[in-house]
């Protein structure tokens, strides 16, 4: 299969390819991702088998990206088409479209795509770890250092509202569906012309135009929110003022929890003082604080950044 690519590109270096469509791209990555998930069951099957379930669990995010890493370097790495790039017929080249793409940007766009969501949800985390209780903690002034964790939310919802507007991108231009093929600069042509579906470009461009009006009026509400809320903001108590860990904090009020009635391991105390004064009765005057509200932000921001470089969101918008 290399040799035939190498001499395809030798024979038409005077006459380009013509460009991949959005149609063909998103079949192509649903193919790579169902032959993944295949290939993810299996191994999961054999250690936990031989090691236990106990074993899998330590180390299963390791060995989903040891798959993808194994899989993109037996294809991209080697010059060969992956699973669904050639069940589409589709080739990667460069940004001229006559070449096929150099090793470096290879290598790139496979470390990109395999450890890039969790390099950048490292550096947050280390990055928020650091302004609690690490060096930044100490050489930054309070009033800062709280300005600073607060807007680490505003950076891992950034992050999101970049993958949707990347996202809205590929659709109008059916160009760079993953965010690791836009930075190394990989793209996509048709080896079998016939196998192209122009019709559905119309459809995707709509699609696009219809997901930039919905980030556009993401962003103005959250902008209208924060702005035009800040003098509410400002009149609230001093404490709610600073930055408040999950584990102080009241799950209705958001407020610092005072004087809490229930221990970690739910048994009444019957000399403690009076429980979190906020106004909150729930039944026989008893609410366990120590029970963490459901919150589905950090595993949103998770698979928004891991949709962003893998590409797994072509599965959800395509169905």
């Amino acid at each position: 299969m290399n040799t035939a690519i190498k001499c395809i590109f030798i024979v038409s270096s005077q006459m380009p390819f013509q460009v991949a469509g959005a149609a063909e791209v998103l079949r192509a990555t649903q193919k790579d991702e169902n032959f993944l998930d295949y290939l993810k069951s299996c191994i999961s099957e054999i250690v936990q088998r031989t090691a236990g379930t106990r074993v899998w669990l330590d180390i299963h995010k390791n060995a989903e990206v040891i798959c993808e890493l194994a899989y993109y370097g037996l294809t991209t790495l080697c010059l060969r088409q992956t699973l669904g790039e050639e069940y589409t017929g589709i080739l990667q080249v460069d940004s001229s479209r006559r070449k096929l793409p150099s090793v470096w940007q290879r290598v790139a766009m496979v470390i990109l795509q395999c450890f890039g969501p969790e390099i950048i949800r490292t550096l947050l985390t280390r990055f928020e770890e650091s302004l609690k209780t690490g060096s930044l903690s100490t050489y930054l002034r309070p009033e800062l250092k709280n300005i600073l964790l607060k807007q680490i939310p505003v950076l891992r919802y950034s992050v999101t509202i970049l993958h949707r507007i990347h996202l809205a991108t590929f659709y109008w231009s059916g160009s760079f569906y993953h965010i690791s093929k836009r930075i190394a600069g990989i793209n996509y042509v048709l080896t079998r012309e016939w196998l192209g579906d122009s019709s559905a470009g119309k459809s995707f461009r709509i699609l696009g135009i219809v997901l930039l009006t919905h980030i556009l009026l993401t962003v103005l509400y959250s902008s209208y929110t924060y702005f035009f809320t800040k003098s509410a903001q400002e009149s609230t108590p001093p404490s709610a003022k600073y930055y408040i860990e999950h584990s102080k904090q009241c799950s209705l009020c958001l407020d610092e929890r005072k004087h809490s009635s229930i221990t970690p391991s739910h048994h009444a105390q019957p000399d403690s003082p009076r429980p979190h004064q906020d106004e909150h009765v729930i039944e026989n005057n008893i609410y366990e604080p120590f029970d963490d509200p459901t919150n589905d932000a950090p595993q949103t921001f998770q698979n928004e950044l891991y949709e962003s470089f893998s590409g797994h969101a072509g599965r959800r918008h395509d169905s």
